[in-house]
């Protein structure tokens, strides 16, 4: 309840504090007009009425103050046309002008621009946009695309749709791109040409014949490797079949569209014909043979060098505490009842369970056009899970914990046995855990062989 009471308390304490801050401004505006200051004066006022809408004196001074602050920018654009020089700046003029006129309305103060104004506005807009055209087809014609697109983009902002002007603009924004990434392609740098040809594709898929190419990047620098059945130094035999299937998946998960990798079904059925993968244990000789059977560029060899996963015991503890209760008693000179606290010792339970999993692996990725070894790492992580929680049958939201035989008066041991009584009882079994690992293990070979390659690959 008293929360509740809190809130509006404050809100009020906001607006009044809003008032004040808002009269002030008044009174500063008021004082800097009589000066003759009404440009200062209209950006006090302005403030005034942004803090309280409803002060009146803040509106009646920024309907004066700000008429004349915007006749002086009404001024600027008459003397910008009438010097016929630079009909952007008298543009820019009328735009900020118009631009001032509805950001007072927005207070509920409304500001005259003359008519005549807005008819010259528009004819000097529409000479600016001229202007504006000719200059962006001249750049275009120089292929000086970044100047056409920024030029295009100012007739944009002044008008949506003006002629063909926001075709030129997609154009002087895809034409350099679609350029590079056609010479990249030339070049043999097909990651690169693909970044280029994909922002093409991206903003128009029907730009030339960007789509086109940007497949035919893909087509030439795309490399495809095979995952071969790990080994294994453990027991678990079943790990190194997972961990190859989860290696498949994570770099099929990498969305890399120049990183094939070979189909598992297509290469299982291969290699059994060729009795490559009975044993479950491939020799380097091996490895190179079923890659190459494969049409891989690459191979991925790993070994599972440890796998353990461990099932903690659960432990439980009995430990002491109390129970508080209310006795009432009576003032035996006034009469009066009252209610005093006492304790009774009871007993609860602490429970506690944690398990871990443990994998380590190691793994190559060799290409076996050269026979170098791209990239190779030894991946060892860990993890675990608990549960620590504490059980009591009576009623909980009396209990208390002891202290050397009495009462723990601490309210940070209170707390903690708090936490405790409503902590989680569940806890992740071991295997849960293994999987878990593997899966992110696998994620991190993934990561590393994709950079390997975005780094060495055109």
């Amino acid at each position: 309840m008293a929360r509740l009471t809190y809130i509006p308390l404050l809100a009020a304490a906001l607006a009044l504090a809003g008032c004040s801050g808002s009269k002030s401004f008044a009174k500063k505006g008021a004082k800097l007009d009589e000066a003759g200051l009404y440009a200062e004066a209209a950006g006090m006022y302005e403030q005034s009425a942004q803090r309280n809408l409803k002060n009146v004196d803040a509106k009646i001074g920024l309907k004066k103050t700000g008429q004349m602050l915007l006749n002086d920018k009404l001024s600027a654009f008459f003397k910008g046309m009438a010097m016929g020089t630079a009909k952007g700046d008298a543009v820019a003029a009328y735009l900020d002008a118009k631009a001032y006129q509805e950001r007072i309305a927005r207070m509920g103060v409304m500001l005259e621009i003359p008519d005549h104004y807005r008819a010259d506005f528009e004819r000097v807009k529409g000479e600016y946009l001229v202007e504006l055209y000719n200059e962006g087809q001249a750049l275009m014609e120089k292929e000086d695309f970044n100047g056409a697109q920024t030029v295009f983009a100012k007739i944009a902002k002044l008008e949506p749709g003006y002629k063909d002007a926001g075709s030129l603009q997609s154009i002087a924004y895809l034409e350099p791109l679609y350029r590079a990434g056609k010479a990249d392609l030339a070049a043999g740098s097909y990651r690169k040409a693909y970044a280029s040809l994909d922002k093409v594709v991206a903003k128009d898929a029907s730009y030339k014949d960007a789509s086109t190419l940007r497949q035919e990047c893909v087509t030439k620098g795309q490399y495809t490797i095979a995952v071969l059945p790990f080994t294994s130094a453990v027991k678990r035999t079943d790990v190194s079949a997972k961990l190859q299937a989860l290696a498949i998946s994570a770099l099929t998960g990498t969305n890399d569209p120049f990183l094939r990798v070979v189909d598992r079904e297509n290469m299982d059925r291969i290699l059994q014909e060729q009795r490559l993968s009975l044993s479950g244990v491939v020799d380097e000789q091996t490895a190179v043979r079923a890659g190459n059977l494969l049409g891989a560029q690459a191979i991925l060899v790993g070994e599972v060098v440890d796998y353990r996963e461990e099932s903690g015991d659960l432990r439980r503890s009995t430990k002491d505490g109390y129970e508080s209760y209310r006795v009432e008693q009576v003032n035996k000179e006034t009469g009066e009842k009252f209610f005093v606290t006492k304790y009774k010792p009871v007993r609860y339970t602490e429970h506690y369970q944690e398990n871990k999993a443990f994998i380590s692996f190691s793994f190559r990725l060799v290409s076996l056009e050269t026979g170098e070894v791209i990239t190779s790492k030894v991946v060892d992580r860990q993890t675990q899970d608990h549960m620590y929680y504490a059980a009591y049958d009576g009623n909980r939201d009396l209990l208390h914990p002891m202290l050397n035989g009495v009462v723990d008066p601490r309210d940070q041991a209170r707390r903690d046995l708090r936490t405790l009584l409503n902590a989680p009882r569940q806890v992740k079994t071991a295997a849960t855990l293994g999987a878990e690992l593997t899966r992110s293990a696998t994620s991190q070979l993934a990561s590393t062989v994709q950079q390997e390659l975005s780094a060495k690959l055109p």
